[in-house]
């Protein structure tokens, strides 16, 4: 039997308003597959449109599933923030987003680093307007004993795979920033998995799944698009190949066998560092 009977990647978006009517990059996307069909890259002015096609897709197949998100899941190790279910319940009971996007994403991050450090940062990086005692335009002195500016996944890709486009979770604004995509991103994951229809059925992965022991139901994953060669897709829209790529690197591995050992635990990862990912910080599915 086949891992996942559907598999959907997404590109994700912190936009604070809907994108244009044309399909734009910048805004969110995803591909599915199961059974046998592909869909195209499908486009998404909003985040709650994208969540509400990710929800018809899961509940239209009632089998087990994947969807990943190119957001990270969890924070480094000792930050109080967390992973998996536990953020995203976090940033719920404090993140508002609307139908159309607008959300209070800066000042949930001020919040947070008033609340974790008494200052500036951890998080860091907003426009002039949103700036404050607790939160900056530029990147602060990271001054954190308690925690790492990285995770371990990341710090990986960066020292051995010379990885140097991946970013800290800790910056919001601007380009290549991946910080508002976790905020906006984790609370609509925990609206998901709230849902009465599917709560049942999801799981954070690894938090949840003990790496690839327990990947039945729907499985939340976080990807990382960058590690997936896109450039052999027709289309004009690099979020779009994106979403493509990994949706097929993925069904490649289900019909190779060899997707359940790409939800596994890298075996050079040393014990105390499985379990910091495992419970607090997350991993990238795919990096081995």
């Amino acid at each position: 039997m086949a891992l996942f009977d559907l598999v959907i990647m997404v590109d994700w978006s912190a936009a604070a308003s809907p994108g244009p009517a044309k399909p734009s990059a910048d805004r969110c996307w995803l591909a599915w597959g199961a059974k046998g069909n592909l869909s195209n890259a499908e486009y998404f002015r909003t985040r709650s449109a994208c969540m509400e096609r990710i929800h018809e897709l899961l509940v239209d197949f009632d089998g087990s599933a994947c969807v990943g998100f190119d957001f990270p899941f969890g924070y480094p190790a000792g930050s109080g923030l967390g992973g998996g279910r536990a953020a995203a319940a976090y940033i719920a009971r404090n993140l508002t987003s609307d139908t159309s996007d607008k959300n209070n994403r800066f000042e949930v991050a001020a919040n947070f680093n008033e609340t974790i450090s008494g200052g500036a940062g951890p998080f860091w990086g907003c426009p002039a307007s949103a700036a404050s005692e607790y939160l900056t335009v530029k990147k602060p002195d990271f001054n954190h004993d308690e925690f790492t500016e990285w995770r371990i996944v990341e710090k990986f890709l960066r020292d051995e795979r010379r990885e140097n486009s991946i970013s800290t979770v800790w910056k919001l604004y601007t380009t290549g920033s991946v910080g508002s995509q976790s905020l906006t991103g984790l609370k609509e994951l925990n609206d998901l998995a709230r849902q009465p229809d599917l709560a049942h059925r999801i799981r954070f992965w690894p938090f949840e799944t003990n790496w690839e022991v327990d990947l039945d139901g729907i499985i939340l994953t976080e990807i990382w698009p960058s590690l997936n060669s896109h450039t052999s897709y027709d289309h004009p829209i690099k979020d779009a190949r994106q979403v493509l790529a990994c949706r097929d690197w993925l069904l490649d591995k289900i019909a190779s066998g060899e997707a359940r050992e790409a939800f596994s635990a890298p075996r050079w990862l040393a014990l105390p560092d499985e379990r910091k990912c495992r419970m607090e910080e997350g991993w990238i599915l795919g990096v081995r």
